[in-house]
């Protein structure tokens, strides 16, 4: 089984094209994944976890889904494998996994890193990757793809060492242990999410949400029902990931992250 989270869609194409080359289900982390214990086959062995990085770490939603989340399975029966994607490096964020699987008694195996576009803005001199960038790792993700399926099926965890093949970069303890905990105190509220006058009242940004934070309403302030036209308009509530898709999905780029995202790109994976 394949567990993934994504909002621009990098973790959705590969836990995709994992799911068809391992021949395993596919199961996003909404919410209510946690309600009841998941089921999985009785030949499936192993849980292979796809999401981004989140300032060199696992987001914090992810995390959450990890303390809550149950298997109907017996858990010593599986093997749990990690793959995130990354612009450029992931720091420690593999071991915080496996800390955290560790947690909860499983077992860890892999570890991997696909290397996807930026989709990071909202810090100053962060910004979506230049095209040719883009296309660029767009181009070489598949194959990065396929060899990690190889990997992970060709495992036995009875017999084969742990395998941890990530891109740590520079200063990885520094990132991890001392930049993601800011990050997450300080740069992930979403109270600084707002939308302008050019928004068309589309709703893209609220069907978009993996979390379904987003409503579309009319403006409560005067100010900004006069210009909306009485149109509704996204508000977000406090259940954020902080994943940036009503951001990027937006086409009049008219959701703004405070004074952080003005003049910033969008990216979403369309692939």
């Amino acid at each position: 089984m394949i567990l993934w989270f994504s909002g621009t869609g990098n973790s959705r194409f590969v836990a995709e094209r994992l799911a068809a080359r391992l021949q395993q289900a596919l199961r996003e982390m909404k919410p209510g994944i946690v309600a009841t214990p998941l089921v999985t086959s009785d030949n499936d062995d192993k849980i292979i976890w796809v999401c981004p990085v989140y300032s060199w770490g696992i987001p914090p939603y992810v995390r959450s889904i990890i303390k809550k989340i149950e298997f109907r399975q017996g858990t010593e029966a599986l093997t749990h494998h990690l793959v995130l994607t990354c612009g450029d490096d992931c720091g420690l964020a593999d071991e915080m996994w496996r800390s955290d699987l560790r947690k909860r008694g499983w077992h860890d195996g892999c570890a991997y890193t696909v290397i996807m576009p930026n989709n990071y803005v909202c810090m100053k001199g962060f910004d979506v990757d230049p095209k040719e960038l883009e296309s660029n790792k767009l181009a070489a993700a598949p194959a990065r793809i396929d060899e990690i399926a190889s990997r992970i099926h060709d495992f036995n965890p009875e017999k084969d060492k742990k395998q941890t093949d990530v891109t740590r970069g520079r200063f990885a303890w520094v990132k991890t242990k001392i930049i993601y905990p800011w990050f997450i105190r300080n740069a992930m509220s979403p109270r600084d999410f707002y939308s302008t006058e050019s928004c068309i009242s589309c709703g893209k940004c609220a069907a978009r949400c993996p979390l379904d934070n987003i409503t579309m309403q009319i403006p409560a302030s005067t100010e900004v029902m006069k210009a909306s036209r009485g149109k509704k308009r996204p508000s977000w509530g406090d259940n954020c990931a902080g994943c940036l898709a009503c951001y990027h999905v937006c086409p009049r780029h008219a959701v703004m992250y405070g004074k952080s995202t003005l003049g910033k790109g969008q990216y979403l994976n369309k692939l």
